[in-house]
């Protein structure tokens, strides 16, 4: 499963969107520090609890100007729930790898403007959060597959 959080409808920025956990770097802080903080904050994962797997390239989001480096983490020791920072997260969505990893799922908008898109549970995965997870999609399937292909499992290699 991959914890997306969902932002509250009253917030200013992003309203009632669903996206990854993360935000910006402070000063001081490495981009792999600042997203351990921010899972951390908005869904209770302890900061040192996330064993990295590697960074994807950064993602520039022209409607924020920022540049997105996502990170792909194992949490060995699986939490029984997350709990959302309420002060901005109406809830956290745990979707199953397999179908984000699954091409017939993800839906294309019949809109003015094309993009693609993952509904579940009554939100929608799209836009820049859609951006980072196909990004990541290739290298998330070859690691599984050569996890699939050893007798060891991918996570202890």
């Amino acid at each position: 499963m991959v914890p997306f959080v969902r932002r509250r409808a009253d917030m200013r920025d992003h309203p009632g969107q669903v996206a990854l956990p993360g935000g910006g770097v402070q000063p001081g802080e490495s981009a792999w520090e600042a997203a351990q903080r921010e899972v951390a904050e908005e869904i209770g994962v302890p900061v040192g609890r996330l064993v990295p797997l590697g960074a994807g390239e950064p993602i520039y989001a022209a409607v924020t100007n920022f540049s997105v480096v996502p990170f792909v983490a194992h949490l060995p020791d699986p939490v029984e729930s997350f709990v959302h920072d309420e002060r901005e997260l109406e809830g956290v969505l745990a979707i199953p790898l397999d179908r984000l990893l699954d091409d017939s799922e993800w839906l294309e908008s019949d809109t003015p403007w094309r993009f693609r898109y993952l509904a579940h549970e009554e939100s929608v995965v799209w836009g820049l959060t859609e951006r980072i997870v196909y990004g990541l999609a290739p290298r998330l399937r070859q690691a599984l597959a050569e996890g699939q292909s050893s007798d060891q499992p991918a996570a202890e290699r």
